[in-house]
Protein backbone atom coordinates (compact mmCIF):
# COMPACT_ATOMS: atom_id res chain seq x y z
CA UNK A 1 0.00 0.00 0.00
CA UNK A 2 2.84 2.37 0.86
CA UNK A 3 4.49 1.61 -2.48
CA UNK A 4 1.37 2.47 -4.49
CA UNK A 5 0.93 5.76 -2.58
CA UNK A 6 4.56 6.64 -3.27
CA UNK A 7 4.13 5.82 -6.95
CA UNK A 8 0.98 7.96 -7.18
CA UNK A 9 2.68 10.89 -5.43
CA UNK A 10 5.76 10.59 -7.65
CA UNK A 11 3.59 10.42 -10.77
CA UNK A 12 1.63 13.51 -9.70
CA UNK A 13 4.89 15.35 -9.10
CA UNK A 14 6.28 14.42 -12.54
CA UNK A 15 3.05 15.42 -14.27
CA UNK A 16 3.01 18.72 -12.41
CA UNK A 17 6.53 19.56 -13.55
CA UNK A 18 5.74 18.48 -17.10
CA UNK A 19 2.68 20.72 -17.13
CA UNK A 20 4.74 23.69 -16.01
CA UNK A 21 7.22 23.19 -18.85
CA UNK A 22 4.43 22.75 -21.39
CA UNK A 23 2.79 26.05 -20.44
CA UNK A 24 6.13 27.91 -20.68
CA UNK A 25 6.71 26.45 -24.14
CA UNK A 26 3.27 27.58 -25.29
CA UNK A 27 3.87 31.08 -23.95
CA UNK A 28 7.18 31.36 -25.81
CA UNK A 29 5.47 30.50 -29.12
CA UNK A 30 3.22 33.55 -28.86
CA UNK A 31 3.34 35.64 -32.02
CA UNK A 32 5.27 38.89 -32.13
CA UNK A 33 3.63 42.27 -32.47
CA UNK A 34 3.15 43.54 -36.01
CA UNK A 35 2.09 46.78 -37.67
CA UNK A 36 -1.44 47.03 -39.06
CA UNK A 37 -2.56 50.00 -41.17
CA UNK A 38 -6.11 51.26 -40.65
CA UNK A 39 -7.86 51.08 -44.04
CA UNK A 40 -11.38 51.96 -42.94
CA UNK A 41 -13.20 54.91 -44.44
CA UNK A 42 -14.53 56.25 -41.14
CA UNK A 43 -12.92 56.58 -37.69
CA UNK A 44 -16.02 54.87 -36.30
CA UNK A 45 -14.56 51.64 -37.78
CA UNK A 46 -11.36 51.69 -35.66
CA UNK A 47 -12.70 48.95 -33.40
CA UNK A 48 -13.30 46.58 -36.35
CA UNK A 49 -10.22 44.35 -36.94
CA UNK A 50 -11.30 43.67 -40.54
CA UNK A 51 -10.60 47.34 -41.31
CA UNK A 52 -6.83 46.85 -40.87
CA UNK A 53 -4.20 45.53 -43.26
CA UNK A 54 -0.98 43.84 -42.18
CA UNK A 55 2.05 46.04 -42.90
CA UNK A 56 5.57 44.67 -43.38
CA UNK A 57 7.07 47.67 -41.54
CA UNK A 58 6.27 50.77 -39.50
CA UNK A 59 4.07 52.95 -41.75
CA UNK A 60 5.59 56.14 -40.25
CA UNK A 61 2.37 58.13 -40.15
CA UNK A 62 2.65 61.78 -39.21
CA UNK A 63 1.18 63.00 -35.97
CA UNK A 64 -2.44 64.05 -36.08
CA UNK A 65 -5.84 63.21 -34.72
CA UNK A 66 -6.99 60.17 -36.73
CA UNK A 67 -5.67 56.64 -36.28
CA UNK A 68 -3.38 55.57 -39.09
CA UNK A 69 -1.82 52.35 -37.78
CA UNK A 70 -1.37 50.18 -34.71
CA UNK A 71 1.37 47.93 -33.42
CA UNK A 72 -0.44 44.93 -31.95
CA UNK A 73 -0.42 41.19 -31.51
CA UNK A 74 -2.07 39.26 -34.36
CA UNK A 75 -5.59 37.99 -33.81
CA UNK A 76 -5.73 34.36 -32.67
CA UNK A 77 -8.35 33.61 -35.33
CA UNK A 78 -6.89 35.64 -38.22
CA UNK A 79 -3.20 36.63 -38.07
CA UNK A 80 -3.76 39.12 -40.90
CA UNK A 81 -5.87 41.19 -38.50
CA UNK A 82 -4.79 42.80 -35.21
CA UNK A 83 -5.92 41.80 -31.76
CA UNK A 84 -7.21 45.24 -30.83
CA UNK A 85 -7.16 44.33 -27.14
CA UNK A 86 -3.36 44.16 -27.30
CA UNK A 87 -2.23 47.42 -28.95
CA UNK A 88 1.15 48.63 -27.74
CA UNK A 89 1.59 51.61 -30.06
CA UNK A 90 -0.67 53.76 -32.20
CA UNK A 91 0.23 56.19 -34.97
CA UNK A 92 -2.00 59.02 -36.11
CA UNK A 93 -2.37 61.20 -39.18
CA UNK A 94 -4.18 64.40 -40.08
Amino acid sequence: MKTSKSVIIALAFVLGIGGAFASKAAASKQAAEQWYVFTGTDQAQISDPSQYTLSPSDPNCTTGTERCAVLALPSATNPNQPDLAHITQEERKN
